[in-house]
């Protein structure tokens, strides 16, 4: 085999990434899908795979089948040539091909390359599922302009890590099979397999930060430093391995520290202020993590910290993130979703839901998810609702009943309106509409996680049912 064969190579690192996360699928077939954008890496990338679903080669005990995805951002005049390019290939390649077309809406305070990147990865991941892989070209020269990136933006170990070979994505996972190989590497195959790929005009614009550095400061660094690429992805790996031992500590600090109210995560801020400075910020940056946000700058924490969780106790504070908010409500700050369809001001139109028997309703695209239970009324407590068989179960919000209604908790004397029930159980303002409230045949019986009403049936001939969120 040609020393600039790197299929061989090649085919050990896909072993190592999929091993990372086994398919587990009944038919023992690993789904790949090729971010093909026609350059060098993505087309060397694609030929591998060719070569491999040609040779009907293994990775790891799994048959593999291989699609790729062109993004059309219609940005250069050469786009439609492009996307020509990238079909054409596809069919000599023998591999599957699928295209997406989107146009990019400048944003305010966003570069025109991280909107295009958003929209490609959002093509990219539609549809993946558990048993995907998406696969991208970044190589060990990426990983050099990445870190040289970070370093100009004064990131930590986060930022230091660079381009990661693995990475969980909402639905599947994204791997990085060629961060091994140099970009000469890539070329010196381009060339032996006699491939042609697309040169990008717009990545001699030395304008973009990326391309500067490719051009005007990583063949310096070469030229001085010739194994510095290598040296810098260990250095990547090394932050890598550094990061996950933070996430670890910063998991046992969140777990102190969450507490779980009307479907909400709740910080804690007694315990977060017994932790040092530097640890405290850890879990932030977790907890903006487990809910898929950007990590906050080290002047956002600063901000979110001194102005909102060390607030006057009689102060309303809020700070703005991007799709989200934080707010404090007594000795607890909250992390909120702005851009949730409880928040849409149109929601008034929504009806109510009925239940029909489902252990579980997702609501709200997911913001709110509720699990019931139906058990013998001898087997109930307090905190459940008795009904029988024919009863109309349904879940009702706080704008779609009159503000009017009344409720008697049980335990509590006289009945309140549902605005003072929801004062007196200190539930924060944002959050009342999260709120969910059941009724049996049109009659209040329960808001979820708060109160149950005074029921008045005779559990002799009644079942019970249990309701909560789940978490």
């Amino acid at each position: 085999m040609d020393k600039g064969d790197l299929l061989a190579v090649f085919q050990q690192q896909l072993n190592s990434l999929v091993d990372w996360q086994s398919p587990n699928t009944n038919d023992d077939i690993v789904n790949f899908r090729i971010a093909l954008s026609g350059g060098l890496d993505s087309v060397v990338l694609t030929h591998l795979f060719s070569r491999l679903q040609a040779s009907r080669l293994q990775v790891k005990d799994y048959k593999i089948k291989v699609s790729a995805q062109h993004v059309n951002h219609g940005l250069s005049d050469n786009a439609q040539s492009w996307q020509t390019f990238c079909e054409h290939l596809c069919q000599t390649l023998n591999i599957d091909f699928s295209l997406s077309c989107v146009q990019l809406n400048r944003k305010s305070r966003t570069s025109l390359e991280a909107l295009a990147r958003e929209k490609r990865y959002a093509c990219l991941t539609q549809g993946l599922n558990e048993h995907s892989y998406l696969i991208t070209g970044h190589h060990q020269d990426d990983q050099l302009e990445t870190v040289l990136l970070a370093l100009k933006r004064g990131s930590g170990i986060t930022g230091l890590q660079g381009v990661r070979h693995t990475q969980k994505l909402k639905s599947g996972y994204l791997i990085r099979p060629l961060l091994g190989f140099t970009r000469q590497e890539l070329e010196t195959y381009g060339k032996l397999f006699k491939l042609d790929w697309i040169e990008d005009e717009s990545n001699n614009d030395q304008v973009f930060d990326r391309n500067f550095l490719r051009h005007s400061i990583t063949p310096l660094l070469k030229n001085r430093w010739p194994s510095i690429a290598k040296s810098v992805a260990r250095t990547a790996t090394i932050c890598q391995e550094q990061q996950q031992v933070l996430d670890e500590i910063a998991q046992l600090d969140f777990d102190q520290a969450v507490d779980f109210f009307i479907n909400q995560q709740a910080l804690n801020i007694e315990i977060l202020a017994a932790l040092s400075v530097g640890r405290r910020n850890n879990v932030l940056r977790h907890w903006f993590k487990l809910n898929q946000l950007e990590y906050p700058s080290a002047k956002q924490l600063q901000t979110l910290w001194t102005d909102v969780a060390m607030a006057s106790a009689d102060a309303k504070p809020v700070v703005l993130f991007k799709g989200a908010s934080v707010r404090r409500y007594r000795q607890h700050i909250y992390l909120i979703d702005e851009t949730s369809p409880l928040a849409d001001k149109n929601k008034a139109n929504l009806q109510p839901v009925i239940w029909s028997g489902e252990s579980q309703l997702c609501l709200f695209d997911g913001h709110v998810n509720l699990q019931f239970k139906q058990v013998a009324a001898t087997e109930s407590d307090e905190t459940g609702i008795f009904i029988d068989p024919n009863d109309l179960v349904e879940v009702f919000f706080r704008w779609q009943f009159p503000n009017s209604l009344k409720c008697l908790p049980i335990g509590r004397t006289g009945s309140r309106s549902i605005k003072k029930l929801l004062h007196e159980y200190h539930v924060p303002l944002w959050l009342r509409d999260q709120v969910p409230f059941i009724f049996i045949n049109g009659e209040l019986k329960m808001a979820v996680g708060l109160w149950s009403c005074n029921n008045g049936k005779d559990k002799q001939q009644s079942s019970c049912l249990m309701i909560d969120f789940t978490k």
